[in-house]
């Protein structure tokens, strides 16, 4: 009993495989079809390994086409430390400079951050956190300035932006 499910098994498995490759949907078998098996089954040879060197590999026919190993990709955008341009505001004198990574901006260092006053001094240490999570998200120098911030912003971003022309970003 079970040998004649098996048999209709495979014969209705052979039957949809043939209606498929009939209607292009399924490659041909690459592999003839063998003899009869004991029951009536019917099973494909197994490949035999062909001659290539001793690491497995095959050589293929020639097809007259050339096949050359392809360089890898040329990196994504620049890479390397740009600094910014000095932008004197009102409050002192704001420098940046910006690490690259294949075209993408990695970091945000301050070099000049205002005059140094206790007042400049907190707003910086709250602001230029803020302003290099922004650009960092942003990937430009167009982003939001920080609110009580104003001076910080506009000298922070525009070295920044001069960075980033620098770099060719």
């Amino acid at each position: 009993m079970k040998q004649s499910r098996a048999v209709v098994v495979t014969a209705m498995s052979l039957g949809v495989l043939a209606a498929g490759w009939k209607a292009g949907l399924a490659p041909a078998p690459s592999l003839p079809l063998a003899e009869s098996a004991p029951g009536g089954l019917t099973s494909t040879p197994a490949p035999t390994p062909s001659s290539g060197s001793a690491s497995g590999t095959t050589t293929q026919p020639s097809t007259g086409t050339t096949t050359t190993e392809l360089a890898p990709p040329p990196p994504a955008g620049p890479t390397g430390t740009f600094v910014g341009p000095s932008v004197q505001t009102a409050y002192g004198a704001m420098q940046v400079q910006i690490v690259v990574s294949d075209g993408t901006i990695t970091a945000v260092q301050p070099l000049v951050i205002g005059y140094g006053d206790r007042t400049s001094t907190r707003i910086n240490t709250q602001a230029v956190p803020i302003l290099e999570q922004r650009v960092l998200s942003a990937q430009s120098a167009s982003v939001a300035y920080v609110s009580g911030a104003s001076y910080t912003s506009q000298g922070y971003l525009a070295s920044v932006k001069g960075a980033m022309s620098t770099a060719g970003l």
